[in-house]
């Protein structure tokens, strides 16, 4: 096995992919602290453009599952876990080429969604978690706010992290927050966990 593909199988990359409002820099920083708290050393590291509604917003994931710490501050290189907040980014921003072939996508899309077909050799979970967040009045202004959904269903889809390593830190980073904000977001997590349908 040459250097390359040791490193690729030591290292674990997350690549989250969003819009701004929907939360997925938040996203990244309660999955990086969630597997923290699991004893892992992740390194987690956020991307965007001009701070403004609607513009693409990353975020990257790099750990060991052995729990050795992660040197390498680089840009994910083939993330093997992909959530993906808007459909639309795939082909904006050629998003599937800088993918493994055969990732694990945590996609915000209603089932009948049609997929784009850069997409067919990855494995893709499904969940409604924007109408999980209007339900539970996850919202600014208008733009539905995604983070503890889509965090819920990666937990169930990845293996990486279960749903009281998620609720937990939600619970964590809650604390300024009202008890009515605290909740919704718990029972968000919960619906996105419950509602995701695996591929």
């Amino acid at each position: 096995m040459d250097s390359q593909q040791s490193k690729k199988h030591e290292t674990v990359e997350i690549a989250i992919h969003g819009r701004g409002g929907q939360a997925a820099k938040t996203c990244g920083e309660m999955l990086t602290h969630a597997l923290y708290c699991k004893g892992l050393h992740p390194h987690g590291q956020p991307r965007y453009t001009a701070d403004r509604m609607g513009a693409p917003v990353s975020y990257a994931i790099r750990f060991r599952p052995d729990g050795s710490r992660v040197f390498d501050r680089s840009w994910s290189h083939r993330p093997q876990f992909v959530l993906l907040f808007d459909l639309s980014l795939v082909e904006q921003l050629d998003l599937a080429s800088t993918w493994e072939p055969d990732a694990t996508i945590v996609l915000n899309a209603r089932q009948d969604a049609p997929l784009p077909s850069c997409l067919a050799s990855s494995r893709v979970a499904r969940v409604d978690a924007t109408q999980i967040a209007r339900d539970m009045r996850l919202m600014k202004g208008s733009v539905p706010i995604l983070s503890t959904a889509m965090s819920g269903a990666f937990a169930r889809v990845s293996g990486l992290a279960t749903l009281d390593d998620v609720l937990r830190t939600i619970r964590d980073v809650s604390h300024a927050a009202v008890g009515r904000v605290v909740e919704a977001n718990l029972n968000a997590a919960r619906r996105g966990y419950a509602e995701v349908i695996l591929p």
